[in-house]
């Protein structure tokens, strides 16, 4: 009788085991893909980030040109104002810069959001086409 006890706690225990291992194989999978996913939105936080800071950058440029034109135009003896003018052209590239930068964040962040809603759309699984015996019964 105790080798039956013996036996019955013994595979009880191994079913334990195995079913403490594929729970942790389970979770340690679920985890990784998780770690995955939140660095994923981690990278594309500092995107967003970076291209607020251009559009920040961008903000600031423009008040810079504005506040030149101002002081230029001001000015006794004021010449006309062109996009050749040294003080001018270099703001007028810092803006274009800036604009490409954001550009090539906005196209980051967009190919992220076709990727995620593609992820996340349900599939469809084909109708079940109703068979001739379920016709004839109607």
């Amino acid at each position: 009788m105790k080798d039956e006890t013996k036996e019955k706690a013994s595979k009880i225990w191994k079913d334990i085991k195995a079913g403490l291992k594929s729970g942790f194989d389970i979770t340690k999978k679920g985890l990784s893909k998780a770690g995955s996913t939140i660095q994923t939105y981690s990278d594309l936080g500092v995107v967003q980030l970076e291209k607020k800071q251009y559009e920040s950058k961008i903000k600031k440029a423009h008040a810079s040109l504005g506040a030149l034109v101002v002081e230029k135009l001001s000015a006794k003896n004021a010449s006309p104002l062109t996009a050749s003018d040294p003080e001018i052209a270099e703001l007028l590239k810092s803006v274009a810069d800036y604009s490409k930068e954001v550009a090539k964040r906005e196209k980051i962040l967009k190919a992220a959001s076709k990727e995620a809603s593609s992820k996340s759309e349900p599939k469809k699984t084909p109708a079940k086409k109703s068979s001739a015996k379920t016709k004839a019964s109607k």
